[in-house]
């Protein structure tokens, strides 16, 4: 199965890429395609400013306490003698409660959550990229079909019109032919819009809009066909788990809520102040005093004893730790039903590889002939044109959904299969 499937799609990437050298237009690969949108995207671009914020605060979260410089004076007047007196302190809050450990290892967490994110965004636009890419190329292989089916239809026409004067056809046959030429016109206008939608969507990934983009449309050329997958849905299970980026990131934010907790509670312990200073003093004997003023101060945890923070943070703590299962749930199922499916559609397109490829062509080619000279009839010749079509037809759609159910198993497990 391995050599058929490689096998067909050389053939279809070697016709394709002649194709595209012969009409002159920019090709544009896949790989191409991803490099360009992982350097436009705006929400790569988000991600790397969400980082950079989280590395900020990591630094922010390590700050000590700023102190307070105090200036107060007092003067009292009586009998017309007066007595004043300053006072310049420096108080600075003490935590003794571990909150500045705490607060500077959520922040770490968050950053390196931050960072996971960043990655998994880029997975994300990975996987898109290969969809469209994939999408774009099939629906205009589609119309490549279709058009080949109207050209063909075309010459049986005007061979039909003649045969019809000669009374060598019915009336009925030739509006058949017709009718059947309308049917393949419509299946390629399908195909366009669908190409013209996949490749709006590819543009918008890689930051090329229709109106902006100066260099014109580029030929879409890479019709890959990956080798099968060697590892087993459970190495594959095991892998997302270990390396999912969104994974990652939901457990880093477990942590970094737990540890938040802790700081709920840590910040319960009231945070005493130092203060120290300098004082002068002018008695109303007129005699000047000066010394040093020191002092401490301890919040009275009466009214707020910070309960209603404790256990939202523990709340949220939870929370957390609950959507990381579910993630792992999700995580699995999602790997299973791409590789089933993946697997699945390796096997639809062995079997129908060995059936088309050259020589599927060449016997289209040689109905057309045979309708032409009037050796088989309308029916059998409709036959053959419907039965290649659909099956080069079916053939597209299944490589498309390969490549994206590939995609999706590189984004669910982290790593490039």
């Amino acid at each position: 199965m391995r050599m058929t499937l490689c096998a067909i799609g050389a053939l279809w990437l070697v016709a394709r890429s002649l194709a595209a050298q012969t009409s002159g237009e920019p090709q544009l690969t896949l790989a191409e395609a991803r490099a360009m949108a992982l350097r436009t995207s705006p929400e790569l671009a988000a991600a790397r400013q969400a980082l950079a914020a989280a590395q900020a605060r990591e630094r922010q979260a390590g700050a000590f306490p700023n102190p307070v410089l105090a200036y107060g004076r007092e003067q009292t007047s009586q009998d017309g003698e007066t007595n004043w007196q300053n006072i310049l302190t420096l108080d600075q809050p003490l935590e003794i409660g571990g909150q500045r450990g705490a607060r500077r290892q959520a922040a770490g967490l968050l950053r390196a959550a931050a960072d996971a994110r960043l990655s998994a965004t880029a997975a994300r636009v990975d996987y898109e990229v290969a969809r469209s890419y994939a999408t774009a190329v099939a629906a205009e292989r589609r119309a490549a079909l279709a058009d080949d089916a109207a050209q063909a239809f075309g010459k049986a026409r005007r061979a039909s019109l003649a045969r019809l004067a000669g009374g060598d056809v019915s009336g009925y046959q030739n509006r058949r032919l017709q009718l059947e030429a309308a049917r393949y016109s419509a299946l390629r206008l399908e195909a366009l819009v669908a190409r013209d939608s996949a490749v709006r969507m590819l543009a918008s990934l890689i930051g090329r809009s229709d109106s902006a983009d100066a260099e014109g449309p580029r030929e879409l050329v890479d019709t890959l066909m990956p080798a099968p997958l060697t590892l087993s849905a459970d190495s594959l299970v095991a892998q997302a788990l270990a390396s999912r980026p969104e994974l990652r990131a939901a457990e880093l934010d477990a942590q970094a809520g737990l540890l938040e907790a802790r700081l709920a509670r840590a910040e319960r312990i009231p945070t005493p102040v130092l203060s120290g200073g300098y004082k002068n003093e002018r008695l109303t004997n007129g005699e000047t005093l000066n010394g040093f003023v020191a002092g401490v101060s301890l919040p009275l945890p009466l009214w707020d004893r910070r309960g209603g923070a404790v256990e939202a943070a523990r709340a949220d703590a939870a929370r957390r730790s609950a959507e990381v299962e579910a993630l792992r749930r999700q995580t699995v199922r999602e790997v299973r039903t791409a590789f089933d499916a993946h697997q699945a559609l390796a096997g639809q397109l062995a079997a129908l590889a060995a059936q088309l490829g050259e020589e599927a062509g060449k016997a289209r080619r040689a109905a057309e002939a045979a309708y032409g000279e009037g050796e088989i009839s309308l029916l059998e010749w409709l036959d053959s044109v419907r039965a290649y079509q659909e099956a080069e037809a079916a053939y597209i759609t299944l490589w498309s959904e390969y490549i994206a159910r590939r995609a999706a198993l590189e984004r669910a497990t982290g790593a490039t299969l």
